[in-house]
């Protein structure tokens, strides 16, 4: 373990290992459907007020980041999971080794700050944007079952095609079918960094780093300590300029200092958020949160009649309403009627309910039967 623990360190003190910048990018990555699942909660009780920024979540996140982010940055040299985990930025020029306990003073320029906050906010947002529109146009889960039925390029244009409509369907067969190529340079170059950071091979852990010139070092006791000297002299400053100042400069004051101190605290309450979250998730995945409230079996509902418009039931059992031929990998429905899986399923992602009863239904809801 101790091994592990020290892969990628190169011998140098204030260099972290690759699992600690690992974890810190674990966290990152939790945050956001923990944020997702607390805003969801309330708006349920405050539709009124929250029900717009849940369905704005991506926007609304990458905001509060950006606040978050510009604090660490700016007071430690760090983004926020960086901090948490006892991590800073360095510029690339900073002495590569030093000595245990010692501080490298060379701070964070402005450009540094916002080609950091380009990074951290910036990038996952615009990447989070291209999965869901690749998504969009590939078919989503009905694509990757079926292949290209879903698609949107599978409908073929109609004869009358507006110019402007055409370039709109050229650019997104384009997209659809250079992005997975994208996304593959993209997650391989993040994985090329990770491996030659491991074995010493380079001094950035990702690509985005090297080209913001920046490294990520091991926080010392004298970093911390250089920390605090800021803090007391900025507060020391700001009570000789506040003698004699009016209500207002001092309020405004307050505000910021308290805003200050709140995200500060941000580094214990988000984590506390993200691991009461992952305990969620695995308390109702789990067989624990049934017990107590088995009840008994209830009696089967009565069978939902056939709509008049709907699809006829066949006289034999066997045979698929949808496709009229005998049924392979059967399916059913909350409405009792079983299908082909690809034939329900196709029906339902298009339309949206039972072919026969017309009872809305979703594709989620579909149940294989492996035994009849």
């Amino acid at each position: 373990m101790e091994y592990l623990s020290n892969l990628g360190a190169g011998g140098s003190a204030s260099r972290p290992s690759l699992f600690e910048l690992v974890a810190q990018d674990q966290m990152r990555d939790l945050l956001q459907p923990a944020v997702r699942y607390v805003m969801s909660v309330y708006a349920q009780r405050y539709p009124r007020h929250l029900l717009r920024l849940v369905n704005k979540h991506d926007e609304f996140f990458a905001a509060l980041m950006l606040v978050v982010e510009l604090h660490y940055l700016r007071n430690w040299d760090a983004s926020f999971a960086e901090n948490f985990y006892g991590l800073k930025r360095s510029p690339a020029g900073a002495p590569r080794r030093v000595r245990k306990g010692a501080s490298s003073t060379q701070r964070l320029s402005s450009t540094q700050i916002w080609s950091s906050l380009l990074v951290l906010v910036g990038l996952p947002y615009a990447k989070t944007k291209l999965d869901e529109a690749y998504e969009q146009v590939s078919g989503g889960a009905g694509s990757r079952i079926f292949g290209d039925i879903f698609a949107e390029q599978n409908t073929p244009p109609p004869a009358d095609e507006p110019p402007s409509a055409r370039i709109r369907r050229r650019g997104k067969a384009a997209f659809r079918m250079l992005y997975p190529y994208f996304n593959a340079v993209f997650q391989g170059a993040v994985f090329a960094y990770q491996i030659g950071y491991m074995y010493g091979k380079t001094d950035y852990y990702s690509p985005w780093l090297h080209l913001c010139g920046l490294q990520t070092r091991r926080m010392s006791m004298k970093d911390y300590a250089d920390q605090e000297d800021r803090q007391r002299l900025a507060k020391k400053a700001a009570s000789t300029a506040l003698q004699g100042a009016s209500q207002l400069r001092i309020m405004r004051h307050m505000l910021a200092m308290w805003l200050s101190k709140g995200f500060d605290y941000l580094k214990h309450a988000l984590p506390m958020a993200v691991f009461f979250f992952k305990f969620l998730e695995w308390w109702y995945s789990s067989d624990y949160s049934n017990q107590g409230s088995t009840k008994p079996i209830p009696p089967p509902p009565d069978l939902i009649p056939p709509n008049p418009a709907g699809l006829a039931v066949p006289a034999d059992p066997t045979v698929c309403p949808i496709c009229t031929s005998p049924r392979t990998n059967p399916t059913m429905i909350p409405s009792g009627y079983v299908f082909c899986y690809p034939c329900i399923f196709k029906y339902v992602d298009e339309a949206g309910k039972c072919p026969i009863t017309w009872a809305d239904t979703r594709t989620d809801e579909l149940r294989k039967i492996y035994s009849m």
